[in-house]
């Protein structure tokens, strides 16, 4: 009884963080005038996205789109104080983001800079197209 009760927690809380991801979309088209940048990496490439940023504002940064996992995969994400300024308290650095190509084809990026509170301060659009 115990441990069906321990896997029913369990395959609820799968359900719930599937159901998290599963409300972000992919992308499927960005217009140009919102387009920052677009990447063309090999399959032997990584792809490594760097953001300005500063947490202590109150501002992170995240992917605001499902990532079509059969054309790049995420490897990993930190932030890294800049080198010039890390004593200083508060002071900003960069989030790096860095990707896998998994297969070719293409695929849109959409970063926000945002706060817990949902406001916005900065969103950034990339097209990679691995080839």
């Amino acid at each position: 009884m115990r441990f069906s009760i321990t896997l029913l927690f369990v395959f609820f809380g799968l359900y719930l963080f599937q159901s998290c991801d599963s409300q972000k979309t992919a992308i499927k088209n960005v217009p140009s005038d919102k387009l920052n940048n677009t990447f063309t990496i090999g399959m032997n490439d990584t792809l490594t996205i760097e953001l300005k940023s500063n947490p202590t504002t109150g501002y992170v940064w995240s992917i605001d789109n499902k990532i079509k996992p059969k054309v790049i995969q995420e490897l990993n994400h930190e932030f890294v104080k800049n080198n010039k300024t890390t004593d200083m308290v508060g002071a900003g650095g960069f989030d790096y983001w860095k990707f896998l190509p998994l297969k070719t084809g293409e695929v849109y990026l959409h970063f926000i800079y945002m706060r817990e509170d949902g406001k916005i301060n900065k969103e950034k659009y990339y097209k990679v197209a691995v080839e």
